[in-house]
């Protein structure tokens, strides 16, 4: 169960809306932050584990994609720290018991409802402690009952709904620094050209496919696509990554290869290929990474030697350096 203790040494809890202890000023003020906590931080971090920039604002974020939104509509103003570690699998991870202690001595929690319930019960601490401003990017993103879950919450693999989550994020920031909304709503709206534009590219690709059907190997982040760009998502593996399939499921996916012509097995770049790699094998079929943006690995031996991975991706180098290289040739593109 997370916990809060407050911190009662005024030299490190000095908050106002004028002047805020970073991160790293605190860290220097008396060492706030406690040990275990270093080794926690992901990417958008230092090498003293500060955050990105040398704002007067810390925001911490829950998860690769979420963390690369917050900087992207943060721009200088907000040094952005995400707490999954480079190499973590965002769905997978649990924080040291305490976090909230930590994060505590930022200005805001940027956080997902409904994926990992460290997060929810985070948000809701944090709420009733007031202190530091939440701000769920998925607040009216509605779910949906996807062919992998009930209640699917993995929008953010939906390039337009990321939109909304990214204005979400541009009016929580706006809350915790005011002088400058403007700014974070022009970096909003200048991103979210961005992932129309993405969009528009997906789309390409699928309206060039001669497939519509893709098999993932490890668990099924991606029904967000089925559901904007109509690609049938088939996995013996649910949406957890501690799922296992079935000896029943990876013969169903083993037939479903034959009858489509299905030549490539995708897996998620965050967990182990084994399974991927042995459908491939039984079916003759060769594998390709895809990335649910839930993971920053610095280079894997399970991704292709063309593709290296660089612990700084945000949310566009993942697909566009990644996910849409492998779509081109698991989905059979004509030019």
């Amino acid at each position: 169960m997370l916990e809060s203790n407050s911190m009662t040494d005024s030299s490190t809890r000095i908050r106002s809306t004028t002047d805020r202890l970073t991160r790293r000023r605190a860290l220097a003020a008396g060492g706030v932050l406690a040990a275990s906590f270093a080794g926690c931080l992901g990417s958008g971090t230092d090498d003293d584990g500060s955050g990105s920039g040398d704002a007067d604002i810390t925001v911490f974020a829950t998860m690769p994609a979420v963390w690369d939104f917050v900087r992207q509509v943060a721009g200088d103003h907000i040094d952005v720290i995400d707490l999954v570690p480079v190499g973590e699998h965002g769905h997978d991870w649990d924080p040291q018991p305490g976090i909230v202690r930590e994060i505590e001595d930022g200005d805001g929690f940027v956080y997902l409802r409904d994926f990992s319930s460290w997060q929810d019960d985070a948000a809701s601490q944090l709420e009733t402690d007031g202190e530091v401003v939440v701000i769920e990017a998925s607040a009216g993103i509605e779910f949906f009952d996807s062919p992998a879950e009930d209640n699917d919450e993995h929008w953010w693999m939906d390039p337009v709904e990321c939109q909304h989550g990214v204005d979400n994020i541009a009016d929580g920031l706006a809350e915790i620094d005011p002088d400058h909304a403007d700014d974070y709503a022009a970096n909003a709206d200048a991103f979210n050209e961005e992932l129309e534009s993405l969009h528009t590219e997906f789309q390409d690709i699928v309206d060039r496919a001669t497939l519509d059907e893709l098999v993932v190997g490890t668990h099924d982040s991606f029904q967000w696509w089925h559901r904007r760009y109509g690609i049938d998502i088939h996995s013996p593996v649910g949406t957890s990554p501690d799922d296992r399939a079935s000896p029943q499921d990876v013969r169903e996916i083993e037939t479903l290869i034959d009858e489509f012509g299905i030549e490539h097995v995708l897996y998620d770049v965050g967990e182990p290929a084994v399974l991927a790699r042995d459908l491939a094998d039984e079916t003759d079929a060769e594998i390709l990474p895809l990335s649910p943006v839930e993971t920053q690995i610095d280079g894997s031996p399970e991704i292709d030697s063309s593709v290296q991975m660089d612990a700084d991706w945000g949310y566009v180098d993942h697909f566009r350096e990644l996910n849409f290289p492998s779509l081109e040739v698991a989905l059979q593109t004509t030019d």
